[in-house]
């Protein structure tokens, strides 16, 4: 074989090799650009269906937590005839629980004792709810203290709420002038008067019947209850932190002063008196 025919026949090679190895002639502009593309298209459906799948998750744990809690809510009202006044898991006490919510999750609880509101909160700001009396929901529960005051620290009402107007105009202690008896009260509620009949809390005694007693039936039904006579001084004593729209005139306790008559404090002087419980006088409920 010539030395020539050599040659023509190696570039041959040489050619065919070049047209075969990509690495030998890289890749254009353009090829990049579409890569790059169909990389990013990729990515995002992959992100798309990660958040897709992580929301759902969320609310599915949101949602199992609150079916849980609202579980043992009821099951504690079941025990101790009213719910708990507050969610406390470092210290619970026998009026308190601890409900824990998942990671990355807050619970807002609120209760009155009759009825409770519990809100789970995620940090992308996504809300579900349950109540008493409703099931699992989607949303953030509205304050179920709108209408009341918290009370002051450091005083009777401590850790208590006070309704922020009265109810109706004036109400009757009780139909009848006849002695509060049990289950409808009971000593020992007042500690200005521990021996003196009081009566109960409708919010942890939900099953009396109060229907001989308008004034405490009325606070029944917004969830509270008739101050005693501690309390309902303490409010006098801090009204301009309670409304101050308080009329001057006598506003009934809880506390019955005698077998025909029961405990109020004048408003417009702060005194403490007593009147017949079938006389009409003003209303403010407090709550706790």
């Amino acid at each position: 074989m010539s030395t020539y025919t050599f040659y023509c026949k190696k570039l041959i090679v040489i050619n065919i090799m070049t047209k075969a190895n990509p690495k030998l002639s890289g890749f254009t502009i353009v090829e990049l650009l579409v890569v790059i593309v169909v990389i990013g298209i990729l990515a995002a459906i992959t992100i798309v269906s990660y958040t897709g799948i992580s929301g759902r998750a969320t609310v599915a744990a949101m949602q199992s937590d609150l079916s849980n809690a609202s579980t043992q809510l009821k099951v504690f009202y079941t025990i101790n005839g009213a719910y708990p006044t507050a969610n406390n898991c470092s210290t619970p006490g026998s009026t308190e629980i601890c409900l824990k919510a998942s990671a990355s999750n807050t619970f807002t609880y609120t209760s009155n004792g009759t009825t409770f509101g519990l809100t789970e909160t995620n940090t992308n700001g996504t809300a579900y709810n349950v109540t008493d009396s409703t099931a699992v929901a989607a949303g953030s529960l509205a304050d179920p203290w709108t209408n009341w005051y918290s009370g002051i620290a450091a005083t009777a009402l401590a850790g208590k709420h006070v309704y922020k107007t009265d109810l109706g105009s004036t109400m009757q202690y009780k139909t009848a002038t006849t002695a509060v008896t049990s289950p409808q009260g009971a000593t020992g509620l007042d500690p200005n008067y521990p021996s003196n009949m009081v009566l109960v809390s409708p919010q942890t005694n939900t099953g009396v019947d109060f229907s001989a007693y308008p004034a405490q039936n009325a606070c029944k039904a917004i969830g509270g209850r008739l101050p005693n006579m501690q309390e309902l001084l303490a409010i006098y004593a801090g009204r301009s932190s309670y409304g101050n729209n308080f009329q001057a005139d006598g506003y009934w306790s809880s506390t019955e002063y005698n077998s025909t008559s029961a405990y109020l404090v004048d408003f417009g002087y702060g005194n403490s008196t007593s009147y017949t419980k079938t006389g009409y006088f003003y209303v403010r409920c407090v709550s706790g």
